[in-house]
């Protein structure tokens, strides 16, 4: 084609309208092309054919165009524009030890990630398409290759893209036993192929192939069939290990044993899995769909499981045990127990092919080897405090740079905030780690750097908690919370700061504050004062006549006399002098016992709480460490500037508060006043210079003293006691670990249903009652779970102040023992017996929906029994029988009444589900109801032989007089009239033993298929198999299951 002239060199045919837009391909040798038809057609330029097509219902493409760096394009129609890729782009490789080889057309490389070396290992048969999967056989030094074939060599028809279940074409290689490094032409090596969805190696010399068919061949190196296995529902497997394959069904996958056709494990109701990553040592497996990522075990439990909201691409193990994967934009990790977080962005995704220390060696979508560097501390710190790997851990904590939120979030979470102090330089995020692991000195010096009330009030509080009395005190004064100040004082019977509050309080000119602490230290000569300062003289008299203050009760009386002839008319009587009540009792608070003030006048006593001395664990021993470590090197350089202490100072030391208050904390901030001016330096000036230094000394002369103890006789057996108790003094103390509560015992030493719903493990009660006895629905057990539950503890209360104990009756309490403990049976079987007596009294009434209620709830409650001899197992499994007969007959009745009797089939189908009602095993007098109901309607129906068959059974039953009667006589009028004759032919032969379907009520006679429930063993038709019991209502009609289980082993 020139500026001025164009030569058509070819046509391609194909579009029946105009077409809109062509794109070559940019990789390959293909052309796409939209038209107004509602197509875009892919053509094949060296074969001039159209190789597919993609087709819209309602809208005509317009635009297409190719993606300048990835292998998409993006087409625009009527309502939008959709964007596609031809073919998957994953790269088909595998991995073994040091070694990497992986498919990049036309050859099949080999990467060293020791050397780093890439070189081609074999010239691949020419015409294969994409390669998908690819298999290392060492042993052998094989290689299994999965491909499948491209757009060029797809017919017309064919989609867009390959899904799973289409067949693909496999090739087996011998590797050559030495490859060349320096050759960049590999000879061609000849392959043994065939057709397959998938292959994988599952021995030394065997591989498994997956046919369309479903079928699974296991075949030799000669590509010779060796046998042939089938599962149920395969659509896709992966290599598990010598003789096992993961088979993908559409419930889930198991893990299979090929040779013995055995499943060993399996995992259900699983997303898609799309691709399988073993562990190098075969314990864990992790498996991703589309968005979701599994990390099981070698048994398929799952210890972690993860959504995503991008694709997930690949992934591979850390030599640690930590699953790191790739998204479209991102490098992820994963530990087992479900924590995960991101390592790196990615500009272009990447498949992940092995993992060694801080690279991660991947390949992208050109089949190109990349590593990259990571920064692996995150997981694994986070991995080392999963393990108790401390040691490891703290030496992270000091050399690595671990900020941010997200860490210090994720050890608060996992119960670490001492491990966050180590490096969290923030104040407020200290103080706040301080009070989640309760380090008081932390929080005290975060909290005087913030001086925020918020603070001061949380450390009060924790600090309270642990009776730290002195700093609870400090955190008052710096909010000014006089009210608790002053509660405090007077709890811990420190009077004398009390009085000082009281002295605050009136400078303050609080006068309610002033009058409560009066009352607190029963200071009646202040509250007079108080009350007649505020006016309230009557009240004023009244507490010190009361008390016994005359000379203040005088002086009042006198001025309130005094009141009352200024006030009052001499001709009346009023006056304000009160009345003194001759039985009023002194109101003076008790004394405290132990006072504060004066302990700490004793030998330096504490007057915080007495606390337990504990072993501390790692970080705290790691943290008093360092804490001491600083502490040495400050004393060490202080020792230079230190002065000894006079005597003089030394005593009045010990007549000083030793509390530290920082600067603008109570004394400073408030100018409250607490010590009196000169209260110290009266005792100086008397001249009181006691030297006190040999106080404690134990070089001092003892001679004044007869405290010698030479000349005593102790008793032998008293020798060394001291050094025993100091020694054990010196210990610390370990506080014993927890007990097991009675539900643990109860659930691991019972397998009975009834056991583990007492013991609270209903998810283990559920998996029981679904493995013996069919359960699928457990909503209609909500109650009876609960019921259960709760009437299995009763709840004792004790003394005030501490909470309610529970208390756990035992069936076996006489011979009570952690082996052998079992909670006491709550439903019996005499209980049942009494609700079915109850059952069948709404029969006879005729309230069928209540009664079938009635039964149904008996029916439920049969598992739920425990039970402890071979009769009652045997009486409770009559139970269910009677209860399924009902509820079968009484639900066939109402369905037989809500019908319509109009039309003569309906007749018909009456007749019948009344005849039905009678083989069900009921009782006598109710059987003798369904006779007469079953005779009526045949009579009815000039159905003669029937009905005199039916009159014969009801008089064989005996009934009374008077239906007796009855019936004879319609016995003599069906004899009378055509007794070998029926009017009308109904579906009911008595003579044919028959079971009738719970379902559709339609005879199943014997020799007929049928499937039966599990736990009511209701009949039923075999296309009802699957379905939810109509008896029940809560088990699988024909589910596999191992029997009832209501007497337990220990029984």
């Amino acid at each position: 084609m020139t500026e001025s002239k164009a030569w058509e060199l070819d046509t391609l045919r194909g579009h029946y309208n105009n077409v809109s837009c062509v794109v070559f391909h940019p990789r390959q040798d293909l052309l796409l092309s939209d038209s107004e038809d509602k197509a875009i057609r892919i053509w094949d330029l060296a074969k001039r054919t159209c190789v597919s097509t993609i087709r819209r219902d309602s809208d005509r493409f317009w635009v297409l165009n190719a993606h300048p760096k990835l292998n998409v394009f993006a087409a625009g129609h009527d309502t939008g524009f959709v964007v596609f890729k031809l073919e998957r782009e994953r790269p088909a490789f595998t991995v073994y030890k040091d070694h990497m080889f992986y498919v990049k057309l036309p050859y099949l490389r080999r990467v060293d990630f020791t050397a780093t070396k890439d070189v081609p290992v074999l010239q691949l048969r020419e015409g294969r398409g994409l390669a998908v999967s690819a298999g290392y056989n060492p042993i052998e030094n094989a290689i299994l290759i999965l491909s499948r074939p491209r757009q060029s060599e797809m017919g017309p028809s064919s989609n867009l893209s390959i899904t799973s279940g289409t067949s693909m074409v496999y090739d087996l290689y011998i590797l050559p036993k030495t490859i060349d490094n320096t050759s960049t032409q590999p000879e061609h090596v000849e392959s043994r192929s065939g057709t397959a969805i998938a292959v994988a190696w599952i021995g030394r010399n065997r591989f498994a192939v997956l046919e369309s068919s479903g079928s699974i061949v296991i075949k030799n190196l000669a590509n010779e069939n060796v046998k042939k296995v089938s599962f149920s529902g395969v659509d896709q497997f992966f290599y598990a290990g010598t003789g096992n394959l993961l088979i993908r069904d559409s419930n889930g996958i198991s893990l299979c044993d090929v040779a013995n056709k055995r499943t060993l494990a399996t995992l259900k109701h699983t997303k898609f899995i799309r691709h399988v990553i073993w562990s190098p040592d075969g314990q864990y497996v992790g498996m991703f769909t589309k968005l979701y990522l599994y990390l099981c075990d070698r048994h398929l439990e799952v210890k972690a499981s993860i959504h995503e909201t991008v694709r997930i691409k690949s992934g591979a193990w850390e030599e640690h045990g930590v699953f790191i994967y790739t998204t479209s934009n991102h490098i992820k990790y994963c530990l087992l127990n479900g924590d995960y977080g991101i390592i790196r962005t990615l500009e272009l995704p990447v498949y992940i092919t092995r993992i060694r220390g801080n690279s991660v060696y991947c390949l992208d979508r050109d089949c190109s080897p990349l590593v990259f560097t990571i920064d692996p501390t995150e997981f694994r710190f986070k991995l080392a405090l999963v393990n108790r790997r401390y040691e490891e851990v703290l030496h992270m904590v000091r050399n690595s740079n671990l900020v941010g939120q997200a860490i210090i979030g994720y050890l608060e979470k996992k119960g670490y905030p001492e491990v966050a102090l180590h490096f969290v330089k923030d104040t407020r995020t200290r103080f706040s780690l301080a009070m989640d692991c309760g380090q008081l000195d932390v929080g005290l010096e975060a909290a005087q750097a913030l001086d925020d009330k918020a603070c001061w009030e949380r450390l009060g509080e924790l600090a309270l908690k642990q009776g730290k009395l002195q700093m609870v005190e400090m955190t008052y004064q710096r909010v000014k919370n006089f009210d608790k100040l002053t509660f405090l004082y007077l709890i811990s019977g420190n009077l004398d700061k009390l009085k000082k509050m009281m002295k605050i309080a009136e400078i303050r000119k609080d006068t309610s504050s002033h009058y409560h602490i009066a009352l607190l230290l029963g200071d009646v000569a202040e509250r007079v004062k108080l009350l007649r300062n505020c006016g309230q003289k009557p009240l004023a008299f009244l507490t010190a006549a009361t008390h016994g203050l005359n000379q203040e009760a005088k002086e009042l009386e006198e001025q309130l006399s005094s009141l009352s002839l200024q006030s009052m008319p001499s001709e009346t009587n009023a006056s304000f002098l009160p009345e003194i009540d001759p039985n009023a009792s002194l109101i003076i608070p008790p004394p405290p016992i132990i006072r504060a003030d004066k302990v700490a006048e004793g030998m330096n006593a504490e007057t915080d709480w007495p606390l337990l001395s504990v072993q501390l664990d790692f970080f705290e021993t790691a943290i008093a460490q360092r804490r001491n470590a600083a502490l040495k090197s400050t004393e060490k350089g202080d020792e230079q500037d230190s002065k000894p202490i006079g005597p003089s100072v030394a005593a009045a030391s010990l007549l000083l508060d030793t509390e530290d208050v920082p600067e603008g904390a109570w004394g400073r901030d408030a100018n409250l006043e607490l010590d009196e001016p000169g209260e110290f330096e009266d005792a100086m000036e008397a001249g009181d210079t006691t030297d006190l230094s040999g106080i404690g000394d134990k070089s001092a002369d003892a001679g004044g003293w007869d405290i010698s103890d030479a000349d005593l006789e102790l008793p032998s057996d008293l020798q060394g006691t001291g050094a025993i108790s100091a020694a054990k003094t010196e210990n610390a103390f370990v506080a014993p670990s927890p007990g097991r509560p009675n539900s643990h015992l109860w659930s691991e030493n019972s397998n009975l249903p009834a056991d583990q719903i007492m013991a609270g493990n209903w998810v283990n009660a559920m998996r029981l009652l679904n493995a013996q006895v069919g359960v699928v629905n457990f909503e209609p057990y909500r109650t009876l779970f609960m019921n259960l539950y709760s009437a299995s503890r009763s709840l004792g209360l004790g003394l005030p102040l501490i909470p309610s104990q529970f208390l756990y009756p035992q069936r076996n309490w006489k011979k009570i023992s952690p082996t052998s403990a079992a909670p006491a049976p709550v439903i019996n079987l005499s209980e049942l017996i009494t609700r079915l007596q109850t059952a069948y009294q709404l029969t006879t009434k005729g309230k069928f929906q209540d009664a079938i209620n009635r039964f149904r709830t008996i029916l439920l409650s049969v598992p739920l029994l425990v039970v402890h001899s071979p009769s009652e197992e045997a009486e409770a499994k009559s139970l269910i029988n009677i209860c399924r007969e009902y509820i079968v007959g009484l639900s066939m009745e109402m369905t037989r009444k809500s019908m319509s009797k109009d039309t003569l089939p309906d007749q018909i189908r009456n007749a019948e589900l009344a005849c039905y009602f009678t083989h069900c095993r009921l009782e006598t007098p109710h059987l003798i109801l369904t006779l007469r109901t079953a005779l009526n309607l045949l009579y009815k129906l000039k159905n003669f032989r029937s009905a005199a068959a039916m009159a014969r059974r009801l008089l064989d039953l005996a009934p009374s007089m008077d239906v007796a009667q009855q019936t004879r006589k319609i016995l003599q009028a069906c004899e009378v009239a055509t007794p070998n004759e029926d009017s009308h032919t109904l579906s009911y032969d008595p003579l044919n033993p028959f079971e009738i379907c719970a379902a559709t009520y339609v005879p199943i006679y014997r020799g007929k298929d049928s499937v039966r429930d599990p736990l009511s063993g209701a009949y039923y038709v075999s296309s009802m198999k699957g379905q939810l019991c109509r008896v029940t209502g809560v088990t699988e009609i024909g589910a596999e299951h191992q029997g009832l289980v209501i007497r337990s082993s220990r029984s």
